[in-house]
């Protein structure tokens, strides 16, 4: 097998694997529910999390996070695959989760995904990340907690990654499915920059 066509294979493992929407399926499980009908219309975690419950929104987070890990795992301990090919069931799993086929390519906003991809590639920097970020959200930024947080926690993971010791490929890895998770927020981020400006003003 071509390693184009092995790349290939491999993206669609991944795809496939982050278009299982679970704040779709734990929302219909436990509410009966579409969570797409439900708050901000998102299928992600965060939307759980407001309106189903804390508990089912982490769960929801954990498994996002899962459906990336799971398979970079599998592919690395059991097939022995190099960062990059992990690295492109990563990525992946993020557009799948973004753009699900099982869901009419109208998905979430992947940040507990891309989470999954980070525990497996910079873990250290990911947890720096968990202490620090939500330290800053919630005494300085104050608005829009659940997108400052996880946007936050991906980008300072991302950047600490580039400061400290990787691989190149590593560090491309990182960026490449950092700047995808900014593409996928693209509707978000402009709101989100008007609020804190907005309560910096009051």
């Amino acid at each position: 097998m071509s390693t184009g066509v092995t790349y290939l294979v491999l993206f669609v493992i991944g795809y496939l694997s982050g278009s299982i929407m679970f704040a779709y399926i734990i929302t219909k499980l436990v509410a009966g529910k579409d969570i797409r009908d439900m708050g901000n219309k998102n299928p992600g975690a965060a939307n759980t999390f407001k309106n189903i419950g804390p508990f089912w929104g982490i769960l929801a987070g954990l498994l996002d996070a899962l459906k990336a890990l799971a398979p970079i795992l599998i592919g690395h301990y059991f097939f022995d695959l190099s960062s990059i090919s992990l690295g492109v069931m990563g990525f992946g799993a993020v557009i799948g989760h973004g753009h699900p086929i099982f869901f009419g390519l109208n998905g979430g906003r992947a940040a507990g995904t891309l989470m999954g991809i980070y525990i497996f590639f910079i873990p250290f920097e990911l947890l720096a990340a968990f202490v620090v970020v939500p330290i800053i959200v919630f005494t300085i930024v104050k608005t829009n907690r659940s997108y400052w947080a996880p946007f936050g926690i991906i980008s300072f993971s991302a950047t600490l990654s580039l400061i400290l010791n990787h691989p190149v490929e590593v560090k491309i890895i990182v960026v490449s499915v950092a700047v995808l998770g900014l593409f996928l927020n693209r509707f978000y981020l402009p709101q989100m920059v008007k609020n804190l400006i907005t309560k910096r003003e009051e």
